[in-house]
């Protein structure tokens, strides 16, 4: 594997990838939540690659290109140009200010179009454990340093899992969630628009993809930065400090939420979600 060697301004590798906005990666010698040392690791296009922060650079094992793992950390966002198309506002502010350094991966679109098929009404480690036990049955390792790194299966190979199977390793429901979508992908594929509403209703043509799924896969996978997932974290923030712009209405919500925060409201949403469930500000 080659050595890239990143200099980065403003990221903070172990909150960005610990925030709960991706499950496809994993802390080396440790549990991707818990305590550990912050070197990580994912697969893309099946190859691994394998990052740590030192000193204002990220150091990057691979065998994919620079340019690659400089998209896949979104280090190419200029984070001051879009905290300036911010409106003025407190508890946004507040929660940038404590969570400096965060960003918006971008996960290889099927691993993580299936973890969030895997959320509805779960809390993150037990999604981020559906995720792991998929990739444990279906997917391969490879070894590094005396580690077996496990890799998240492609569409074929977890295409080969029936329903059952996937109930079985602690999916629920959401195992029908999961062996439907693949069969939608794999007899009719998935055009996405490149018009954000337009990409929302692509996604839901899938099994199981409502608006918030799809919002997350849009935002962590496919770089549609104005995408405002409304979970409970961010719906509770919502109600607390912005009935103003709250609805009950997903679409409504979404939209007076995009409207106010900007075309970065995807950002917005990040910080304000992180910063709930952290404490950083009430809800």
């Amino acid at each position: 594997m080659e050595k890239h060697e990143i200099e980065t301004e403003n990221f903070d590798l172990e909150l960005t990838l610990t925030c709960g906005q991706t499950f496809c990666w994993n802390r080396i010698n440790g549990d991707l939540y818990g305590e550990g040392p912050s070197k990580f690791y994912t697969f893309r296009k099946g190859r691994l690659l394998i990052v740590e922060q030192k000193d204002g650079l990220i150091v990057a094992e691979t065998d994919l290109p620079r340019q690659e793992v400089i998209e896949a950390l979104s280090l190419h966002h200029d984070l001051e140009e879009i905290y300036s198309t911010f409106p003025e506002d407190e508890k946004l502010e507040e929660a940038r200010e404590e969570l400096e350094g965060l960003r918006i991966i971008q996960d290889e679109f099927f691993p993580c179009l299936i973890s969030y098929l895997c959320s509805p009404q779960m809390q993150i480690p037990r999604i981020k454990q559906m995720h792991n036990n998929i990739a444990e049955e279906y997917g391969g390792t490879i070894e590094y340093q005396g580690e077996e790194l496990v890799r998240f299966p492609n569409m074929e190979e977890l295409g080969g899992a029936s329903e059952e199977e996937l109930r079985d390793l602690g999916l629920g429901y959401r195992a029908k969630y999961v062996s439907n979508t693949i069969d939608i992908l794999k007899e009719e594929g998935l055009s996405i628009s490149s018009e954000y509403l337009d990409a929302r209703e692509d996604l839901k043509k899938l099994y199981g993809v409502g608006d918030k799924v799809a919002d997350c896969v849009l935002l962590f996978s496919l770089e549609f930065l104005e995408a405002y997932p409304l979970d409970t974290w961010a719906l509770k923030s919502a109600e607390k400090h912005y009935s103003f712009l709250h609805s009950d209405d997903y679409e409504e919500a979404s939209e007076n939420l995009r409207e106010y925060f900007g075309p970065y409201s995807g950002y917005a949403q990040e910080y304000l979600f992180h910063a709930a469930r952290k404490g950083i500000i009430e809800v």
